[in-house]
Protein backbone atom coordinates (compact mmCIF):
# COMPACT_ATOMS: atom_id res chain seq x y z
CA UNK A 1 0.00 0.00 0.00
CA UNK A 2 1.25 3.48 -0.85
CA UNK A 3 0.45 6.18 1.71
CA UNK A 4 0.89 9.90 1.14
CA UNK A 5 1.58 12.45 3.88
CA UNK A 6 0.93 16.19 3.82
CA UNK A 7 3.35 18.63 5.43
CA UNK A 8 1.86 20.69 8.26
CA UNK A 9 4.60 22.65 10.04
CA UNK A 10 5.86 20.89 13.20
CA UNK A 11 3.26 18.15 12.80
CA UNK A 12 5.44 17.00 9.89
CA UNK A 13 8.06 15.79 12.40
CA UNK A 14 5.49 13.46 13.93
CA UNK A 15 4.14 12.39 10.53
CA UNK A 16 7.72 11.56 9.48
CA UNK A 17 8.14 9.24 12.48
CA UNK A 18 4.83 7.57 11.64
CA UNK A 19 5.89 7.26 7.99
CA UNK A 20 9.13 5.52 8.97
CA UNK A 21 7.19 3.05 11.10
CA UNK A 22 4.76 2.40 8.25
CA UNK A 23 7.72 1.68 5.97
CA UNK A 24 8.74 -1.10 8.37
CA UNK A 25 5.27 -2.59 7.79
CA UNK A 26 6.07 -2.74 4.07
CA UNK A 27 4.17 0.36 2.96
CA UNK A 28 5.47 2.88 0.43
CA UNK A 29 5.51 6.56 1.38
CA UNK A 30 5.22 9.76 -0.64
CA UNK A 31 5.09 13.37 0.53
CA UNK A 32 3.60 16.70 -0.49
CA UNK A 33 5.39 19.68 1.07
CA UNK A 34 4.24 23.30 0.84
CA UNK A 35 6.66 24.90 3.34
CA UNK A 36 10.27 23.88 2.61
CA UNK A 37 11.37 24.77 6.17
CA UNK A 38 9.63 21.58 7.30
CA UNK A 39 10.93 19.32 4.55
CA UNK A 40 11.06 15.71 5.85
CA UNK A 41 14.13 13.55 5.38
CA UNK A 42 12.66 11.15 2.86
CA UNK A 43 13.53 10.11 -0.68
CA UNK A 44 10.01 10.58 -2.08
CA UNK A 45 9.12 14.22 -1.48
CA UNK A 46 7.38 16.60 -3.85
CA UNK A 47 7.97 20.24 -2.91
CA UNK A 48 5.27 22.40 -4.45
CA UNK A 49 7.04 25.56 -5.67
CA UNK A 50 5.97 29.00 -4.47
CA UNK A 51 3.94 30.77 -7.17
CA UNK A 52 5.38 33.56 -9.27
CA UNK A 53 3.41 36.72 -9.94
CA UNK A 54 2.04 35.33 -13.21
CA UNK A 55 0.79 32.23 -11.34
CA UNK A 56 -1.57 34.24 -9.16
CA UNK A 57 -5.20 34.63 -10.21
CA UNK A 58 -7.66 37.08 -8.74
CA UNK A 59 -10.70 34.85 -9.38
CA UNK A 60 -11.29 31.18 -8.76
CA UNK A 61 -12.48 28.91 -11.53
CA UNK A 62 -16.29 29.20 -11.30
CA UNK A 63 -16.53 25.44 -11.75
CA UNK A 64 -14.27 24.73 -8.78
CA UNK A 65 -16.83 24.51 -6.00
CA UNK A 66 -14.32 22.60 -3.89
CA UNK A 67 -11.96 25.57 -3.86
CA UNK A 68 -14.73 27.91 -2.71
CA UNK A 69 -15.38 25.52 0.19
CA UNK A 70 -11.66 25.52 0.96
CA UNK A 71 -11.64 29.29 0.98
CA UNK A 72 -14.40 29.40 3.59
CA UNK A 73 -12.26 27.36 5.99
CA UNK A 74 -8.90 28.98 5.21
CA UNK A 75 -7.57 30.50 8.44
CA UNK A 76 -5.10 32.64 6.52
CA UNK A 77 -8.01 34.36 4.77
CA UNK A 78 -10.33 34.42 7.78
CA UNK A 79 -7.84 35.82 10.30
CA UNK A 80 -4.73 37.12 8.58
CA UNK A 81 -6.03 39.12 5.63
CA UNK A 82 -4.95 36.66 2.95
CA UNK A 83 -6.64 35.76 -0.34
CA UNK A 84 -7.11 32.76 -2.64
CA UNK A 85 -5.09 33.99 -5.63
CA UNK A 86 -2.59 31.13 -5.19
CA UNK A 87 -5.18 28.33 -5.11
CA UNK A 88 -5.16 27.45 -8.80
CA UNK A 89 -1.36 27.35 -8.87
CA UNK A 90 -1.20 24.86 -6.02
CA UNK A 91 -4.13 22.88 -7.34
CA UNK A 92 -2.31 22.20 -10.61
CA UNK A 93 0.75 20.90 -8.74
CA UNK A 94 -1.34 18.84 -6.32
CA UNK A 95 -3.29 17.25 -9.18
CA UNK A 96 -0.02 16.29 -10.90
CA UNK A 97 1.46 14.92 -7.68
CA UNK A 98 -1.59 12.75 -6.99
CA UNK A 99 -1.73 11.53 -10.59
CA UNK A 100 2.00 10.73 -10.68
CA UNK A 101 2.15 9.03 -7.27
CA UNK A 102 -1.34 7.45 -7.22
CA UNK A 103 -1.42 6.87 -3.45
CA UNK A 104 -3.90 4.38 -2.00
CA UNK A 105 -4.67 6.78 0.87
CA UNK A 106 -3.54 10.18 2.12
CA UNK A 107 -2.79 11.11 5.72
CA UNK A 108 -2.93 14.72 6.88
CA UNK A 109 -4.83 17.40 8.75
CA UNK A 110 -7.69 19.61 7.57
CA UNK A 111 -6.41 22.97 8.75
CA UNK A 112 -4.29 24.60 6.01
CA UNK A 113 -5.26 25.61 2.46
CA UNK A 114 -3.04 23.07 0.69
CA UNK A 115 -4.60 20.28 2.78
CA UNK A 116 -8.07 21.47 1.72
CA UNK A 117 -7.05 21.32 -1.93
CA UNK A 118 -5.63 17.81 -1.48
CA UNK A 119 -8.91 16.78 0.20
CA UNK A 120 -10.94 18.15 -2.71
CA UNK A 121 -8.77 16.31 -5.23
CA UNK A 122 -8.90 13.09 -3.19
CA UNK A 123 -12.68 13.28 -3.12
CA UNK A 124 -12.84 13.65 -6.90
CA UNK A 125 -10.54 10.62 -7.33
CA UNK A 126 -12.05 8.42 -4.62
CA UNK A 127 -8.79 8.37 -2.66
CA UNK A 128 -9.37 8.01 1.11
CA UNK A 129 -8.10 10.99 3.12
CA UNK A 130 -7.39 10.17 6.78
CA UNK A 131 -7.23 12.92 9.39
CA UNK A 132 -5.95 11.50 12.72
CA UNK A 133 -6.97 13.80 15.57
CA UNK A 134 -7.32 13.65 19.35
CA UNK A 135 -10.83 14.34 20.68
CA UNK A 136 -11.24 15.65 24.21
CA UNK A 137 -12.38 12.27 25.58
CA UNK A 138 -11.79 9.50 26.53
CA UNK A 139 -8.13 10.61 26.79
CA UNK A 140 -4.88 9.14 25.49
CA UNK A 141 -6.63 8.08 22.28
CA UNK A 142 -7.21 9.45 18.79
CA UNK A 143 -9.85 9.25 16.09
CA UNK A 144 -9.31 9.02 12.34
CA UNK A 145 -11.72 11.35 10.55
CA UNK A 146 -12.73 11.16 6.90
CA UNK A 147 -11.58 14.01 4.66
CA UNK A 148 -12.60 17.37 6.24
CA UNK A 149 -15.46 15.93 8.28
CA UNK A 150 -15.84 14.74 11.84
CA UNK A 151 -16.97 11.31 10.63
CA UNK A 152 -14.79 8.68 12.37
CA UNK A 153 -13.28 5.89 10.29
CA UNK A 154 -12.53 2.39 11.50
CA UNK A 155 -13.68 0.76 14.71
CA UNK A 156 -11.72 -0.09 17.82
CA UNK A 157 -12.36 -3.29 19.76
CA UNK A 158 -10.73 -2.39 23.10
CA UNK A 159 -13.91 -1.17 24.80
CA UNK A 160 -14.00 -1.30 28.61
CA UNK A 161 -16.68 -3.32 30.44
CA UNK A 162 -19.94 -1.50 31.21
CA UNK A 163 -19.03 -1.05 34.88
CA UNK A 164 -15.76 0.65 33.90
CA UNK A 165 -17.57 2.82 31.33
CA UNK A 166 -19.95 4.06 34.02
CA UNK A 167 -16.96 4.80 36.28
CA UNK A 168 -15.35 6.79 33.44
CA UNK A 169 -18.60 8.71 32.93
CA UNK A 170 -18.63 9.53 36.63
CA UNK A 171 -15.00 10.69 36.60
CA UNK A 172 -15.82 13.06 33.71
CA UNK A 173 -18.95 14.29 35.50
CA UNK A 174 -16.93 14.98 38.66
CA UNK A 175 -14.17 16.60 36.56
CA UNK A 176 -11.63 14.13 37.90
CA UNK A 177 -10.90 13.35 34.24
CA UNK A 178 -10.29 16.31 31.93
CA UNK A 179 -9.44 16.57 28.21
CA UNK A 180 -5.81 15.91 27.25
CA UNK A 181 -5.36 19.43 25.91
CA UNK A 182 -6.14 20.87 29.36
CA UNK A 183 -3.61 18.73 31.25
CA UNK A 184 -0.67 20.79 32.48
CA UNK A 185 2.90 19.48 32.00
CA UNK A 186 3.90 17.12 34.82
CA UNK A 187 7.65 17.47 34.43
CA UNK A 188 7.95 13.80 33.47
CA UNK A 189 7.56 14.38 29.72
CA UNK A 190 10.30 13.21 27.31
CA UNK A 191 13.19 15.57 26.69
CA UNK A 192 12.12 18.36 24.33
CA UNK A 193 13.97 18.20 21.00
CA UNK A 194 11.83 20.86 19.34
CA UNK A 195 11.35 24.54 20.14
CA UNK A 196 8.80 25.64 22.71
CA UNK A 197 5.82 27.25 20.93
CA UNK A 198 6.19 31.02 21.02
CA UNK A 199 9.89 30.83 21.94
CA UNK A 200 12.53 32.86 20.11
CA UNK A 201 13.77 29.74 18.33
CA UNK A 202 10.24 28.88 17.21
CA UNK A 203 9.67 32.40 15.88
CA UNK A 204 12.97 32.39 14.01
CA UNK A 205 12.10 29.11 12.29
CA UNK A 206 8.69 30.43 11.20
CA UNK A 207 10.23 33.74 10.10
CA UNK A 208 12.83 31.95 8.01
CA UNK A 209 10.06 30.26 6.04
CA UNK A 210 8.20 33.55 5.69
CA UNK A 211 11.19 35.39 4.24
CA UNK A 212 11.93 32.49 1.89
CA UNK A 213 8.49 32.95 0.35
CA UNK A 214 5.93 31.07 2.50
CA UNK A 215 3.25 33.80 2.59
CA UNK A 216 0.15 31.61 2.17
CA UNK A 217 -0.10 29.92 5.58
CA UNK A 218 2.24 32.21 7.51
CA UNK A 219 1.01 35.73 8.37
CA UNK A 220 3.32 38.71 8.37
CA UNK A 221 5.11 39.17 11.71
CA UNK A 222 3.54 42.62 12.08
CA UNK A 223 -0.01 41.38 11.56
CA UNK A 224 0.53 38.49 13.96
CA UNK A 225 1.91 40.88 16.59
CA UNK A 226 -1.07 43.22 16.18
CA UNK A 227 -3.59 40.36 16.51
CA UNK A 228 -1.89 38.94 19.59
CA UNK A 229 -1.79 42.40 21.15
CA UNK A 230 -5.50 42.84 20.42
CA UNK A 231 -6.23 39.50 22.10
CA UNK A 232 -4.44 40.60 25.27
CA UNK A 233 -6.36 43.87 25.20
CA UNK A 234 -9.68 42.07 24.71
CA UNK A 235 -8.92 39.77 27.66
CA UNK A 236 -8.31 42.82 29.86
CA UNK A 237 -11.56 44.42 28.68
CA UNK A 238 -13.37 41.14 29.29
CA UNK A 239 -12.43 41.16 32.97
CA UNK A 240 -13.47 44.79 33.29
CA UNK A 241 -16.88 43.92 31.85
CA UNK A 242 -17.29 41.09 34.36
CA UNK A 243 -17.42 43.63 37.18
CA UNK A 244 -19.89 45.93 35.39
CA UNK A 245 -22.22 43.37 33.78
CA UNK A 246 -23.22 41.04 36.58
CA UNK A 247 -25.90 38.51 35.58
CA UNK A 248 -29.40 39.49 36.73
CA UNK A 249 -30.66 37.90 39.91
CA UNK A 250 -33.53 35.47 39.55
CA UNK A 251 -32.81 34.69 35.88
CA UNK A 252 -32.27 31.25 34.39
CA UNK A 253 -29.02 30.89 32.49
CA UNK A 254 -27.76 29.55 29.18
CA UNK A 255 -24.00 29.04 28.90
CA UNK A 256 -21.99 29.43 25.69
CA UNK A 257 -18.29 28.45 26.11
CA UNK A 258 -16.25 30.12 23.37
CA UNK A 259 -14.29 27.76 21.11
CA UNK A 260 -10.74 28.71 20.22
CA UNK A 261 -10.12 30.07 16.73
CA UNK A 262 -8.46 29.36 14.40
CA UNK A 263 -9.27 25.71 14.91
CA UNK A 264 -10.62 23.00 12.59
CA UNK A 265 -13.30 22.12 15.16
CA UNK A 266 -15.29 25.25 14.39
CA UNK A 267 -13.67 26.80 11.29
CA UNK A 268 -14.02 23.60 9.25
CA UNK A 269 -16.33 21.09 10.97
CA UNK A 270 -18.66 23.74 12.37
CA UNK A 271 -18.11 26.17 9.52
CA UNK A 272 -21.71 27.37 9.25
CA UNK A 273 -21.51 28.76 12.79
CA UNK A 274 -17.87 29.84 12.80
CA UNK A 275 -18.81 33.50 13.40
CA UNK A 276 -19.15 33.11 17.16
CA UNK A 277 -19.92 36.80 17.79
CA UNK A 278 -22.97 36.52 15.51
CA UNK A 279 -23.96 33.18 17.02
CA UNK A 280 -23.85 34.63 20.54
CA UNK A 281 -25.91 37.65 19.49
CA UNK A 282 -28.49 35.44 17.78
CA UNK A 283 -28.70 33.18 20.84
CA UNK A 284 -29.29 36.13 23.16
CA UNK A 285 -31.95 37.56 20.84
CA UNK A 286 -33.85 34.26 20.83
CA UNK A 287 -33.92 33.67 24.58
CA UNK A 288 -37.39 33.97 26.14
CA UNK A 289 -38.18 36.33 28.98
CA UNK A 290 -36.45 35.40 32.22
CA UNK A 291 -33.44 33.76 30.53
CA UNK A 292 -29.94 35.24 30.25
CA UNK A 293 -26.83 34.24 28.28
CA UNK A 294 -23.46 33.68 29.99
CA UNK A 295 -20.31 33.51 27.84
CA UNK A 296 -17.11 31.83 29.01
CA UNK A 297 -13.66 32.45 27.52
CA UNK A 298 -11.68 29.52 26.15
CA UNK A 299 -8.69 28.73 28.43
CA UNK A 300 -6.42 29.22 25.40
CA UNK A 301 -8.22 32.27 24.01
CA UNK A 302 -7.10 33.56 20.61
CA UNK A 303 -8.81 35.35 17.76
CA UNK A 304 -12.36 34.36 18.68
CA UNK A 305 -12.09 37.33 21.06
CA UNK A 306 -12.93 39.83 18.34
CA UNK A 307 -13.75 43.52 18.54
CA UNK A 308 -17.27 42.63 17.37
CA UNK A 309 -17.74 40.26 20.29
CA UNK A 310 -16.44 42.76 22.85
CA UNK A 311 -18.72 45.45 21.42
CA UNK A 312 -21.71 43.11 21.66
CA UNK A 313 -20.92 42.27 25.26
CA UNK A 314 -20.76 45.96 26.08
CA UNK A 315 -24.10 46.79 24.45
CA UNK A 316 -26.32 43.72 24.78
CA UNK A 317 -28.05 43.64 28.16
CA UNK A 318 -28.98 39.97 27.74
CA UNK A 319 -25.34 38.76 27.74
CA UNK A 320 -22.86 38.61 30.62
CA UNK A 321 -19.20 37.50 30.47
CA UNK A 322 -17.88 34.94 32.95
CA UNK A 323 -14.65 35.79 34.76
CA UNK A 324 -11.46 34.14 33.53
CA UNK A 325 -10.93 32.85 37.06
CA UNK A 326 -14.27 31.04 37.29
CA UNK A 327 -13.95 27.30 36.77
CA UNK A 328 -16.26 25.39 34.48
CA UNK A 329 -17.32 23.27 37.46
CA UNK A 330 -18.61 26.37 39.26
CA UNK A 331 -20.31 27.74 36.16
CA UNK A 332 -22.01 24.38 35.50
CA UNK A 333 -23.85 24.62 38.80
CA UNK A 334 -25.36 27.97 37.81
CA UNK A 335 -26.70 27.18 34.34
CA UNK A 336 -29.78 25.35 33.07
CA UNK A 337 -28.62 24.84 29.48
CA UNK A 338 -25.31 24.76 27.58
CA UNK A 339 -24.92 25.59 23.88
CA UNK A 340 -21.94 24.68 21.69
CA UNK A 341 -21.01 24.21 18.03
CA UNK A 342 -18.56 21.30 18.18
CA UNK A 343 -17.07 21.64 21.67
CA UNK A 344 -16.04 18.82 24.00
CA UNK A 345 -18.46 20.33 26.49
CA UNK A 346 -21.28 18.43 24.73
CA UNK A 347 -19.84 15.13 25.98
CA UNK A 348 -19.37 16.57 29.46
CA UNK A 349 -22.98 17.75 29.54
CA UNK A 350 -24.50 14.45 28.46
CA UNK A 351 -22.40 12.55 31.00
CA UNK A 352 -23.34 15.11 33.67
CA UNK A 353 -27.09 15.11 32.91
CA UNK A 354 -26.91 18.77 31.94
CA UNK A 355 -29.13 19.79 28.99
CA UNK A 356 -27.03 20.73 25.95
CA UNK A 357 -27.69 22.06 22.46
CA UNK A 358 -25.19 21.39 19.68
CA UNK A 359 -25.15 23.24 16.34
CA UNK A 360 -22.35 21.32 14.59
CA UNK A 361 -21.25 17.68 14.20
CA UNK A 362 -20.12 15.64 17.18
CA UNK A 363 -20.01 12.24 18.81
CA UNK A 364 -23.18 12.77 20.86
CA UNK A 365 -26.55 11.72 19.47
CA UNK A 366 -29.65 13.83 19.06
CA UNK A 367 -31.96 12.92 21.90
CA UNK A 368 -31.07 11.65 25.34
CA UNK A 369 -29.33 14.65 26.90
CA UNK A 370 -28.49 16.56 23.72
CA UNK A 371 -30.53 18.34 21.07
CA UNK A 372 -28.96 18.98 17.66
CA UNK A 373 -30.20 22.21 16.10
CA UNK A 374 -29.68 23.60 12.62
CA UNK A 375 -31.57 26.84 13.30
CA UNK A 376 -30.81 29.08 16.26
CA UNK A 377 -34.38 30.26 16.79
CA UNK A 378 -35.33 26.71 17.77
CA UNK A 379 -33.53 27.30 21.06
CA UNK A 380 -36.92 28.50 22.33
CA UNK A 381 -38.37 25.01 21.85
CA UNK A 382 -35.57 23.48 23.90
CA UNK A 383 -36.02 26.03 26.67
CA UNK A 384 -39.75 25.32 26.72
CA UNK A 385 -38.96 21.63 27.24
CA UNK A 386 -36.65 22.52 30.13
CA UNK A 387 -39.23 24.81 31.73
CA UNK A 388 -41.87 22.08 31.40
CA UNK A 389 -39.52 19.41 32.79
CA UNK A 390 -39.85 17.52 29.48
CA UNK A 391 -36.17 17.65 28.45
CA UNK A 392 -34.86 14.10 28.78
CA UNK A 393 -31.34 13.81 30.16
CA UNK A 394 -29.15 10.75 29.74
CA UNK A 395 -29.77 7.68 31.91
CA UNK A 396 -26.88 5.57 33.19
CA UNK A 397 -27.43 3.22 30.24
CA UNK A 398 -27.18 6.17 27.83
CA UNK A 399 -24.03 7.40 29.55
CA UNK A 400 -22.46 3.96 29.28
CA UNK A 401 -23.31 3.81 25.57
CA UNK A 402 -21.69 7.20 24.98
CA UNK A 403 -18.46 6.15 26.70
CA UNK A 404 -18.49 2.93 24.69
CA UNK A 405 -18.87 5.01 21.53
CA UNK A 406 -15.95 7.21 22.59
CA UNK A 407 -13.76 4.11 22.79
CA UNK A 408 -15.20 2.42 19.70
CA UNK A 409 -14.37 5.47 17.53
CA UNK A 410 -10.86 6.01 18.93
CA UNK A 411 -7.57 4.13 19.04
CA UNK A 412 -4.75 4.03 21.63
CA UNK A 413 -2.15 6.74 21.13
CA UNK A 414 -1.63 10.48 21.01
CA UNK A 415 -1.57 12.62 17.88
CA UNK A 416 -0.07 16.10 17.95
CA UNK A 417 2.99 18.06 16.90
CA UNK A 418 6.02 17.42 19.13
CA UNK A 419 6.50 21.13 19.79
CA UNK A 420 3.24 21.21 21.76
CA UNK A 421 3.29 17.61 23.01
CA UNK A 422 6.76 16.00 23.05
CA UNK A 423 5.31 12.73 24.37
CA UNK A 424 3.95 11.87 20.91
CA UNK A 425 7.48 11.01 19.80
CA UNK A 426 7.98 8.10 22.20
CA UNK A 427 8.65 4.81 20.47
CA UNK A 428 5.58 3.16 21.98
CA UNK A 429 3.26 5.97 20.87
CA UNK A 430 4.63 6.09 17.31
CA UNK A 431 4.21 2.32 16.96
CA UNK A 432 0.66 2.41 18.34
CA UNK A 433 -0.50 5.29 16.12
CA UNK A 434 1.16 3.88 12.99
CA UNK A 435 -0.43 0.48 13.55
CA UNK A 436 -3.93 1.96 13.81
CA UNK A 437 -3.46 4.26 10.79
CA UNK A 438 -2.33 1.26 8.75
CA UNK A 439 -5.37 -0.78 9.81
CA UNK A 440 -7.83 2.04 9.08
CA UNK A 441 -6.22 2.76 5.70
CA UNK A 442 -6.47 -0.90 4.70
CA UNK A 443 -10.16 -0.92 5.64
CA UNK A 444 -10.81 2.19 3.52
CA UNK A 445 -9.22 1.14 0.23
Amino acid sequence: MKLAFIENRYKTIFWAAIAQELKSFGHQITWLVQNPIFLPDDESVFLAPFPRGTDLHTELDSRSHELHWARAGDRFINYFGGNDHHYNHYRLHIKKWLDDQAPDAVVGESTLFHEFIVIAECLSRGIPYLHPSMPGYPGGRFSVYAYATKEPLGESRDIPPEQDCLAIAESIRKREKIPDYMILPSGREPERNHPQPGSLNDRLIILRGYFQGERYNTPSPLRKWVLDRQTRKHLSTWEQLVSTKAPPKGARFVLYPLQMQPEANIDVWGQRFRDQAKLIGDLADNLPQGWHLLVKVNPKAKYELSAELIDMLQKNTRISPISLTDSMADVFKRVDLVCTVTGTVAVECVLSSKPVVQFGPGIVDNGKGCTLLSEIDRIRDVIQEIESNLFITASDADRIRLVQRLYRTTFPGMVSDPAHLPAVMTRQNVQSVARSISEVAEQCI
